[in-house]
């Protein structure tokens, strides 16, 4: 995929199978959201010159616990990328909201196995915004670690 107007024809064929709420197109930013769910929406940026599409999606804010062991998780959950299929996990600035990416490559793409590729996304990013976005989640996981839990679970986010 060397351009946007093939990710557009991607994105043509993913949209019938997918049935998604909204897809807002900027060919200027070379990206597209797509609203999967009136809480959920997915920016897929394309980067030519890389030959990469990044996938993001915000998660919100940090729950109010403690927030140098959570933004260590961060770190933590970065490091094993590996471990989580390549996805990451980061701030979108200071004050921040937590934001989801992963990244894969641009050539190669086909509706079956984009659409794969979003619908998973789209799961990991609901399953880790419920665990951003419930301090009692996360506060009640981050007391189960320091009670004995698997050394690799930081705030119910698995490693």
């Amino acid at each position: 995929m060397a351009n946007f107007e093939q990710l557009m024809l991607l994105m043509s064929q993913v949209a019938p199978v997918l049935d998604p709420l909204m897809i807002d197109v900027s060919a200027s930013a070379n990206c597209c959201l797509v609203v999967m769910e009136a809480d959920l929406g997915i920016l897929i940026q394309l980067d030519e010159r890389r030959n990469r599409l990044f996938l993001s999606s915000e998660l919100g804010a940090p729950p109010p616990c403690d927030l140098k062991r959570f933004y260590e998780t961060l770190l933590v959950v970065n490091y094993h990328w590996e471990k989580t299929g390549g996805w990451r996990m980061a701030l979108n600035g200071p004050g921040g909201e937590v934001v989801l990416v992963s990244e894969t490559a641009a050539d190669g793409q086909d509706a079956t196995q984009f659409c794969a590729t979003l619908t998973a996304f789209a799961a990991t990013a609901k399953a880790h915004r419920k665990i951003v976005q419930n301090p009692a989640a996360a506060q009640e996981a981050g007391a189960a670690q320091e009670a004995g839990a698997a050394p690799e679970s930081f705030f119910g986010i698995r490693v």
